[in-house]
């Protein structure tokens, strides 16, 4: 049985013979990749120099180049990358919302929202896994019951109150989308959304709760890698 690895270098996919046709990703899908780290790095040194002129450039740079990468790889399935490519754009508008004053938060929330909903519908061109969809609800149920409360008593009774209820709605929906992603027996795209869904809790604890040192370049690492695990798991068969 080929292993994982071997999918993601050397993509097989079953032709209608039975046998299978190989395709190697290419260079320009890794070409995208590699920018997309590079420009990942940038970013990182943004917030550890608090340069927010570097930061402007080089966040949504690397939504920039993780589309490129979905565009031009060579993807299971058509319709998934499609749905994929249209969760990305959402999340680079949402990058470019959250880094805008705190009167921005909310078309954030809103544009990731949408792009969690795409990608859930993504998944359903993906495989189905019982232990994955069990697995990926332990997880989120747990989460939310240890940290939902504290960051909605945080908002309770402050300027930020209004935003109670799209919190709720954004925690069911990213919950959604990693249960999806667990579910779909696709490794690499469970592995994705399970650290873009723990990137969103850090992110609203700092963000709401109480401020954390090391919790915005956390975030921020584990957030564009989830989305980077997410594109690659398009070149990976469920």
């Amino acid at each position: 049985m080929s292993s994982l690895t071997d999918y993601i270098i050397t993509p097989r996919y079953p032709t209608a013979q039975g046998g299978d046709d190989t395709r190697t990703m290419n260079p320009l899908a890794w070409g995208a990749f590699g920018l997309a780290a590079l420009a990942c790095a940038g970013d990182l040194v943004s917030i550890l120099r608090h340069d927010k002129r570097l930061e402007y450039a080089t966040k949504p740079a690397v939504m920039v180049f993780l589309i490129i990468a979905a565009v031009v790889l060579h993807p299971a399935n058509q319709g998934e990358r499609a749905l994929f490519v249209v969760a990305l754009a959402l999340g680079l508008a949402g990058d470019v919302f959250l880094m805008l004053p705190d009167s921005y938060l909310l078309p954030g929330i809103a544009a990731f929202l949408g792009g969690h909903l795409a990608y859930a519908a993504g998944f359903r061109f993906a495989g189905f896994s019982a232990l994955g969809l069990l697995a990926g609800l332990a997880i989120v149920v747990a989460t939310a019951s240890l940290f939902l409360h504290r960051v909605l008593g945080a908002l309770h009774g402050t300027s930020r109150a209004r935003l109670r209820n799209p919190v709720i709605a954004y925690a069911i929906v990213i919950s959604l989308m990693t249960v999806s992603a667990t579910a779909s027996g696709n490794l690499v795209a469970a592995a994705g959304g399970l650290l873009f869904f723990y990137s969103d809790v850090i992110f609203a604890w700092y963000r709401f709760v109480k401020p954390v040192a090391w919790g915005q370049p956390v975030n921020i690492v584990m957030y564009q890698l989830g989305q980077a695990l997410l594109v690659l798991s398009l070149a990976v068969p469920s």
